[in-house]
């Protein structure tokens, strides 16, 4: 909770990024709301009033995740909607011209975002497949596998694309980017 509340002002995609891990890691747990207190709530080693609040959060998001049936995988749908909304940013901002370097540097990843469509036709925009390749990432990283250096390069700009959309997405919500 404490994480997420600073990663959602600070970078919308490592605020998604790291809300994929929290799902995960409450299916590792089964949706256990005393393990995911054991293991996860004591680890911030928070006063009385945090961990309650801590505590209530993940339930929260225990709940919404059983009853959008999204126990075994998926996302949950306010996740998906703030990427639905991020991608319809970065089209404005490909459509407008508006910063000429986020162009740019997009044009730099679009092969890649191309290629990743043909590995992944489910994925619903540009946001998408660039967040699912960087966690697909992150948890072949955590599993020790090998990754090839190509993987890793594309990973960084893919990376460096999606920072300086969550940049301009921040200055947008601040309000000081517009249209």
């Amino acid at each position: 909770m404490l994480i997420a509340k600073k990663q959602r002002k600070e970078n919308v995609a490592e605020y998604i990024l790291y809300l994929y891990q929290v799902e995960d890691l409450i299916r590792a747990f089964k949706f256990d709301m005393a393990l995911i207190e054991e293991k996860l709530v004591a680890s911030y080693k928070a006063d009385e009033v945090t961990s309650n609040a801590i505590t209530a959060w993940y339930e929260n998001l225990v709940v919404m995740m059983e009853k959008e049936n999204i126990q075994e995988k998926g996302h949950l749908q306010f996740l998906i909607n703030l990427i639905a909304d991020v991608n319809e940013f970065h089209l404005k901002l490909m459509e407008t011209n508006q910063d000429k370097m986020y162009v740019q540097t997009f044009k730099t990843v679009a092969g890649l975002v191309t290629e990743l469509k043909g590995k992944n036709p489910t994925a619903k925009n540009d946001v998408d497949l660039g967040i699912t390749a960087i966690y697909g990432f992150l948890l072949l990283k955590m599993q020790q596998k090998e990754i090839s250096i190509d993987t890793i390069e594309a990973i960084k700009r893919i990376s460096k694309w999606l920072s300086l959309l969550s940049k301009l997405y921040k200055e947008f919500e601040e309000g000081e980017l517009e249209f």
